[in-house]
């Protein structure tokens, strides 16, 4: 009687370590038996399939989960069909609002004591913020990329350019130019000083200096750069408004004053020159809710962004202006990134779009002197 009380307790106490285990888990655990049958599901695995562990337990993966959950399923079933193992393996999931999941899994399949299939167990992660992690990086190695072309190109460009405007500005002092004539010269001129904004543009990325973090009253800054977009030719019609609020106003960010000046100010212009003159800016700062991190908006009412460009907007050379060279939003997250922080775009349901920066509240920006050198860092924290 006293080993079967033995047992029993100690079967009570694993058990009980299991349902430790499953609750505390942050990777998702699930356990079918060799039909396929949902034995067992974690906590953690129900919130990242977004399921009810009570609809699913005893019934078969094709039943229990939707057509969105194929590749997931099929996973495990194939562990069991071949009683091999599947190692990490990146399958997307689909939930019934149109959100793409990626996740990773590991199934191994399960064998008692003589041997015998018992079923399988799947491990896996919701790997959102990995595949994000990632498109940072690629898109870190394009900057670098453009950055050393920058440099390299830059000034050999621009010198035999001026050389042309100064010629063409001296002819056309000197001749008198009527008709089809003056309207050459006119494009020569034109299309000379937009090539030198190009240039400048890439210039001014190339050139980026470190950040200098100081401690900044956001408020003010924000108070500042209404008064400086009211005042400034691009947004100086009666048809544009800025408006600002900070909440507290006491709001204090480590971070490079001038350098996120020039976000914002981009920012505005742009959503000036895109709503064509007519248009509202609001620009507001706030806490975010862990606490950890301030947050700045930058929202107007125009057009918003282009549907096919939204994806690849901050990719260097994507505009959805004619005329922009596509390097303003490209040096504004390498800004941002500098700062160990992040700035994201969306087009609003109501119309318009919102760009949202987010700076650590107390960090260590970081202060790579070169694309190459932040991609190093992004590389460097991913593994850690």
């Amino acid at each position: 009687m006293r080993r079967k009380a033995v047992f029993q307790e100690r079967e009570a106490s694993l058990q009980g370590d299991l349902r430790a285990i499953l609750t505390s888990l942050s990777s998702g655990l699930l356990m079918v038996d060799p039909s396929g049958r949902i034995k067992t599901i974690s906590n953690a695995a129900c919130r990242i399939l977004s399921c009810e562990r009570s609809g699913i337990l005893g019934q078969e993966l094709a039943v229990a989960f939707d057509e969105g959950l194929d590749e997931f399923s099929m996973c495990i079933l194939q562990a069991l069909a071949r009683e091999d193992s599947v190692e990490r393996r990146e399958v997307t999931v689909l939930f019934p609002d149109g959100v793409r999941m990626p996740v990773g899994v590991t199934v191994n399949p399960l064998y008692g004591a003589r041997g015998v299939l018992t079923g399988a167990v799947a491990i896996f992660q919701d790997l959102t913020e990995v595949t994000r992690m990632r498109e940072r990086v690629r898109n870190a190695d394009r900057l670098a990329a453009v950055g050393e072309l920058s440099a390299s190109i830059a000034h050999e460009i621009r010198n035999p350019l001026g050389s042309i405007r100064g010629s063409a500005e001296l002819l056309a002092s000197e001749l008198q130019l009527e008709g089809t004539e003056q309207r050459l010269m006119d494009l020569i001129l034109r299309e000379s000083d937009r090539v030198n904004t190009l240039i400048t543009d890439f210039l001014n990325y190339a050139r980026q200096r470190d950040a200098q973090p100081t401690l900044v009253n956001v408020g003010k800054l924000l108070e500042d750069l209404e008064l400086q977009m009211s005042l400034h030719p691009v947004a100086g019609a009666d048809e544009i408004r800025i408006m600002t609020s900070c909440d507290p106003q006491a709001l204090v960010l480590m971070m490079d004053e001038e350098q996120i000046r020039q976000v914002l100010l981009n920012l505005c212009l742009n959503a000036a020159q895109v709503g064509e003159g007519r248009v509202t800016i609001w620009m507001s700062a706030f806490l975010d809710q862990d606490l950890q991190h301030g947050l700045i908006l930058v929202r107007d009412d125009g057009p918003g962004i282009p549907v096919d460009i939204i994806e690849d907007l901050f990719r260097p050379f994507v505009s959805s202006r004619r005329d922009g060279t596509g390097l303003g939003l490209a040096t504004a997250q390498r800004i941002l990134l500098a700062h160990g922080g992040t700035i994201e775009a969306r087009n609003l349901a109501e119309g318009g779009a919102e760009f949202t920066l987010r700076i650590p509240l107390l960090s260590h920006p970081r202060t790579p002197t070169t694309p190459r050198a932040m991609q190093h860092e992004m590389i460097s924290g991913e593994l850690q």
